[in-house]
């Protein structure tokens, strides 16, 4: 898996009191997210992060929703690039 960290753009679902990520859109492209395999949450000073390990069209990501900034990065991505 490839860490990086970019600021992406994510289509949400908020549901009850839980946050499902949909869509999220990286170099130009529109990534479904077809499952939820993980999420966590970590502590930076008072901030509060949720992280979400995803499967899209035969990939993994790993997503992070920064609750005081309000903002989504790409934390890792392993893609097949067969």
């Amino acid at each position: 898996m490839v860490e990086i960290l970019e600021p992406i753009n994510v289509w949400v679902l908020f549901e009850k009191s839980a946050v499902r990520p949909l869509v999220f859109f990286w170099k130009g492209r529109q990534i479904k997210i077809n499952k939820i395999n993980l999420v966590h949450t970590s502590q930076n000073g008072s901030s509060t992060a949720y992280h979400f390990s995803v499967s899209a069209q035969g990939n993994f990501y790993r997503l992070a929703f920064d609750t005081k900034s309000l903002k989504w990065f790409l934390e890792a991505v392993e893609e097949d690039t067969q």
